[in-house]
């Protein structure tokens, strides 16, 4: 996995626990499967440019 994808699946971690948020509302909040969601967070899947743009938009807002 790459330094900027690990980076990535460490936000995430990140973000999910600091707002308990669950691998399912982070999908449907970036718009990705869960399946795929988990996949790209453990390093399976390389997630593409949109989903990684995504992923990146969710983690940088404050869920309501």
């Amino acid at each position: 996995m790459s330094q900027e994808l690990n980076d990535l699946a460490e936000a995430i971690i990140a973000y999910q626990k600091k707002y308990d948020k669950t691998d399912g509302e982070m999908a449907f909040g970036s718009r990705i499967s869960v399946e795929r969601f988990h996949a790209i967070k453990t390093g399976e899947l390389q997630p593409t440019g949109e989903e990684q743009s995504n992923l990146k938009g969710l983690i940088a807002t404050k869920p309501h």
